[in-house]
C-alpha cells in the first residue's frame, strides 16, 4: 500500500519574521521557482527577468525577498570632484601649462578624462 503525500500550502513569513538573513536563505531555498514568484507577487515586487537562464531568475527573485526583509544600507554620498568647474578647453591650458602630457581622442568625455589623469600625475589639483 502506497503512502499518501500531503501537500502543505507554503507559508510566506512576514517582514521582521527573521533574525537574520541566513535564516530567510534556508527559507527559500527549500522553496520551487513557481513558489518565489508567488511570494514576489504577494509582495507586490517585481525583478528583472532573464530569459536565458533560469538560475539568475531565481537569483534574482530571492535578492528581491531578501532586500525586502533586509533593506540595504544607504550608502554614504560621493564626494563631488573637483574637476567639474573647469570645462574641457580650461583643463586643455591647465595641461599645457603645467607640460602634462595626455593622449588625444575624438571622444570628448574620454579626453576629458585623460587631461585630468595627465593633471594628477603633474600634482595639478583641483
Amino acid at each position: 500500500m502506497a503512502k499518501k503525500i500531503a501537500v502543505v500550502a507554503p507559508v510566506y513569513p512576514e517582514v521582521g519574521t527573521f533574525k537574520g538573513d541566513k535564516d530567510l536563505k534556508k527559507v527559500y531555498k527549500k522553496m520551487t521557482d513557481a513558489q518565489l514568484e508567488e511570494w514576489l507577487s504577494l509582495e507586490g515586487l517585481t525583478h528583472k527577468e532573464c530569459i536565458e537562464n533560469q538560475a539568475i531568475n531565481r537569483m534574482r527573485m530571492c535578492m528581491e525577498i531578501l532586500y525586502l526583509h533586509f533593506p540595504k544600507a544607504p550608502s554614504k554620498a560621493k564626494k563631488a570632484s573637483g574637476w567639474k568647474v573647469y570645462s574641457l578647453e580650461e583643463l586643455m591650458v591647465m595641461a599645457t601649462e603645467a607640460d602634462a602630457e595626455y593622449e588625444f581622442s575624438d571622444h570628448e568625455a574620454i579626453l576629458r578624462m585623460r587631461v585630468i589623469m595627465a593633471l594628477k600625475a603633474k600634482g595639478v589639483t583641483a
